[in-house]
């Protein structure tokens, strides 16, 4: 029983468990289906399986806000029920009927508010900065400690194992490693994290220090770095001033980083503000202020962005990060608020973006749909509430964009939505899971609009590139080698890369046989030229070879794309295993030729 203290701290587990039995339950809930889950005792639909773990891990995390609310306001323990069950069962709808890539975000954006919430979640009426500042110094250092110790004991028990499995030829199966990592992740961890969350919610300002390692860090590292990102942005704003440009989209980055680790800074470093060191102590006075330009650029360049390309996910995080920022930079510019509003305000904003008719996927889905209907109707081929030809040529611009929100509703599996503007003929048919279903082609689709699909990588506005691969059915199989002395393994060869080099030196392959016999390979001006050192060369024109096979048919799977010559004593026969054409089909040139781009072979060669 003392072993088993020392590797595990029951007693200290135990009162973590009576104090937050929501998340224990939802901790050891989740370990219980995993290792049913790996041992096979439970056969549950993957999509139903997934969805059941993220709520208990989303459990875990509000079971344990709940807590500290009740803590921090002195609720009942009836209130915290109330509380802890409403959300959850709230997340749990969420979870059930969203679709897999609302759930994604959900997930990448619910976790965070709820990790900010727990940093918020004693001193919602509380004004203390300096205990604020404590008890999440405690929390996240115990998080920290507390991952590190998680991956230290199951590491520790996994090489144990390892261990005895090699000295002592004791068979253990993979899944006794998963039983130890899941228990390692889904209890040891966590459990032991909140075993570190403070009891008490109120400290002296002996209490509230900060370590030697954290000051070193804020002082010589954040503090410095908040520094020199701020010193960029603003010689970048002197450089738009100087040329009249308008802020570039990559602005987003460099300013969420520096409001971000900003931020950091200025609640990390709290109790050092006044005799922190040199570039510590002005971050205090002018950081706030200094963000606010940083904000309004950014404000400037994601509205234009929006104007021209609408909402996506990815702008509606740039435009929260945009509103948090300039929140923050207003208001404590003016005045000095407590600190918990920060993350609050963060967390808020995070929730309202994960969840409901205002979340980002809806968001993005309805912004996107909006610009496509005024594009189809612009061009003429929204007619009467369908989808047509186009009345006139349409742009490049325009053909991109209505390529590019179509590929954005088919990665969200929202084609559905304009359903309503098809035709049944519209549909193609596929097999999916042994049983039929109608499906949007957009390539066909934009065919029907009267162009073609744009990429989102095309760049010029009146050329596109297409690709067609003849492939040979003996690429991965044996080559039958019987009455040949040498065998060239599979090489290939970029016509592309001659074309643009036609001064360089035209390198040649040299391989040795046994004999010491060289074998020389070379491409020059649409030929391939295989044979013997001493022994003489053979020509393969592969760039005649190729436009004959495509005209042949490039659909056909079973072609045998095979060249033999013999010239004296030499005989090589050439094997083509895969023949890459391309061509750059300019506007109202759809009949352009195919070029040969690359070609791959193999060589079998009697001398």
């Amino acid at each position: 029983m003392n072993v088993l203290k020392k590797l595990f701290p029951v007693d200290e587990f135990k009162k973590t468990i009576r104090r937050f039995p929501g998340s224990a339950l939802c901790s050891f809930a989740l370990f219980i289906l995993i290792i049913l889950n790996i041992h096979d005792v439970i056969d549950l639909d993957e999509r139903f399986f997934s969805r059941i773990l993220v709520i208990l891990s989303y459990g875990f995390f509000w079971f344990g806000l709940a807590r500290l609310l009740t803590e921090g306001k002195n609720w009942t323990d009836k209130k915290e029920r109330i509380l802890g069950y409403a959300g959850i069962a709230v997340l749990s709808g969420f979870v059930f009927f969203g679709s897999g890539f609302t759930l994604a975000w959900l997930l990448g954006l619910m976790i965070p508010a709820l990790l900010l919430g727990i940093s918020i979640g004693p001193y919602v009426e509380s004004r203390d900065n300096l205990s604020f500042w404590f008890y999440n110094r405690q929390v996240w250092q115990g998080a920290a400690i507390s991952i590190l110790a998680g991956l230290i004991w199951g590491g520790g028990i996994s090489a144990a194992l390892a261990a005895i499995h090699h000295l002592f030829g004791l068979k253990i199966d993979g899944e006794v490693y998963a039983d130890v990592w899941t228990f390692a992740l889904c209890v040891f961890t966590p459990i032991y994290a909140l075993s570190w969350v403070p009891q008490k919610y109120s400290y002296t300002v002996e209490d509230c220090h900060a370590p030697p390692q954290l000051s070193f860090m804020i002082n010589w590292v954040l503090a410095p770095l908040v520094v020199v990102y701020m010193l960029i942005l603003y010689a970048y704003f002197i450089k738009i001033g100087i040329e009249g440009a308008l802020p570039k989209g990559q602005l987003s980055y460099m300013v969420t980083a520096f409001g971000g680790v900003g931020v950091l800074t200025y609640l990390a470093g709290w109790p050092l503000r006044y005799e922190g060191g040199p570039f510590l102590k002005p971050i205090y006075k002018v950081f706030f202020p200094a963000l606010i330009l940083p904000v309004v650029m950014q404000a400037l360049s994601i509205y234009l962005r929006v104007d021209q390309y609408g909402v996506t996910e990815q702008r509606y995080l740039i435009i929260v990060s945009t509103v948090w920022m300039g929140i923050l930079a207003g208001w404590y510019s003016v005045k000095k608020p407590p600190l918990k509003y920060i993350p609050m305000i963060l967390a808020l904003m995070l929730v309202v973006a994960a969840l409901g008719p205002l979340s980002a996927p809806n968001i993005a889905e309805r912004s996107q749909m909006g610009r496509l209907e005024t594009l189809l109707v612009d061009n003429g081929i929204l007619r009467d509430g369908k989808i047509g030809k186009a009345e006139s040529s349409v742009s490049f611009e325009d053909r991109k964009s209505i390529s590019s929100i179509l590929d954005f509703l088919r990665d969200r599996k929202k084609l559905e939505r304009i359903h309503g503007w098809l035709e049944p003929s519209d549909f193609e048919e596929r097999r999916h899971k042994r049983q039929e279903e109608k499906f949007v082609n957009i390539h066909t689709l934009t065919k029907k609009m009267g162009f073609e699909y744009v990429s989102s990588y095309q760049r010029k506005q009146d050329q596109r590139s297409e690709n067609v691969n003849l492939n040979a059915p003996y690429n991965n199989k044996v080559s039958d080698v019987r009455g040949f002395d040498v065998f060239i393994h599979p090489q290939r060869v970029s016509v592309a890369w001659y074309n643009k080099n036609k001064d360089a030196p035209v390198p040649r392959w040299v391989f040795k046989d046994q004999n010491e016999q060289g074998v020389v390979a070379y491409y020059q001006d649409g030929r391939l030229y295989v044979g013997m050192d001493g022994k003489g060369e053979i020509g393969f024109d592969v760039k005649a070879f190729a436009d004959q096979e495509y005209k042949r048919d490039p659909s056909d799977l079973k072609r045998e794309m095979v060249l033999e010559k013999r010239e004296g004593n030499l005989r090589v026969k050439l094997m083509l295993t895969n023949i890459n054409l391309r061509r750059t089909v300019e506007e109202g040139q759809e009949d352009a030729p195919y070029e040969l781009n690359s070609f791959s072979f193999k060589a079998l060669i009697d001398y």
